[in-house]
């Protein structure tokens, strides 16, 4: 079913275009309102033309602990992607017809005002003095008036503007988690789906890490899940000073992280995920003043020739699986 929110902005943007036609067909000529219409439309449209999956029904709120490996996420983030980036286009189309309108509105001053200035040159015989008066004095009218709309486009603009900046927030913020200040799993998908185009296109290797917090529903069941918040944001800080500054690193879901090692080969990603995974089992995580030992399971997987990002994932988990039934705390690669 379609969400209110969605259907207010489809409805804002027929209204804003049924506003703008009488202005746009009196300055335009007809092809150009089309395409400024297409363009109006396709903003407004896109939360509906989203892939079918966005409007599944949601899955109820995870509990940290208790995602399922592969799990899909929660998909609000798509739409929220998806509402933004309809606004975005309403916003560029809007202010691209602005634009053209201050253009217009500065050539129809100008020639006006030649006119009105050779009017008043021209040596007039008496008997239309009178009417050429009135005709410049309509000019005159005109030509405020232009000036005044010119200011208004100007104010509009700077509102425009306003708005695109908060546009830009909101799309950073929905594309972090809150808890870890990773990327979640939204941003994950899309950098995800990027790199594997690219490599289709290029031989630039990379591999994918799925890090699983060993025990952590125990640890939720004796401490508390806010006990469990605090030992996903330590590993977290763990994870982020022992990764280059190339690789990407995302919350994956529950007590899972995602990471990509771009440009790495096999013997090099194996080193990574041993580090982290020593890294984590030598800190000390304090939890109700008691020393907690925290390690993870890692399964990693080599992107190849072909690979969507659901088999790349799905060999990963495989990976990881593999590593919990022998024993959790270590390191499996994907053949």
């Amino acid at each position: 079913m379609i969400e209110l929110h969605q259907m207010v902005l489809f409805s804002s943007g027929v209204l804003v275009g049924l506003a703008l036609i009488p202005v746009l067909s009196r300055i335009f000529d007809p092809e150009s309102v089309q395409r400024f219409f297409e363009r109006l439309g396709r903003g407004a449209l896109v939360p509906f033309l989203l892939p079918g999956r966005l409007w599944r029904r949601e899955p109820s709120e995870e509990q940290p602990g208790t995602a399922a490996p592969g799990e899909r996420p929660d998909l609000r983030e798509h739409r929220i992607n998806g509402s933004l980036q309809a606004i975005r286009c309403i916003l560029m189309a809007l202010a691209e017809a602005m634009q053209h309108i201050d253009e217009a509105a500065s050539t129809s001053s100008l020639t006006l005002s030649q006119a009105r200035d050779a009017l008043n040159r021209t040596g007039l015989p008496d008997d239309v003095k009178q009417t050429a008066a009135l005709l410049v004095a309509q000019i005159d009218r005109v030509i405020a008036g232009n000036n005044t709309l010119r200011a208004e486009l100007a104010r509009s603009r700077e509102v425009l503007q306003t708005q695109q900046q908060v546009i830009d927030s909101l799309r950073t913020e929905v594309r972090v988690d809150k808890m870890t200040q990773f990327a979640n799993r939204a941003h994950f998908d899309e950098r995800l789906d990027d790199l594997l185009r690219s490599n289709r296109r290029a031989d630039d290797g990379f591999f994918l890490l799925l890090v699983d917090v060993d025990n952590f529903k125990a640890i939720n069941d004796n401490y508390g899940h806010p006990a469990g918040d605090r030992i996903l944001k330590g590993v977290a800080f763990k994870l982020k000073n022992a990764l280059r500054e190339s690789d990407f690193v995302a919350r994956f879901g529950g007590d899972e992280f995602a990471i990509i090692l771009v440009k790495a080969n096999r013997h090099a990603a194996t080193g990574i995920a041993w580090k982290l995974c020593q890294e984590i089992r030598d800190s000390r995580f304090l939890l109700d003043g008691n020393d907690i030992q925290v390690t993870v399971s890692i399964g990693a997987a080599e992107a190849l020739p072909g690979d969507t990002s659901d088999t790349l994932i799905k060999r990963a988990d495989g990976a990881l699986y593999d590593v919990k039934e022998s024993g959790r705390n270590g390191v499996r690669i994907a053949e």
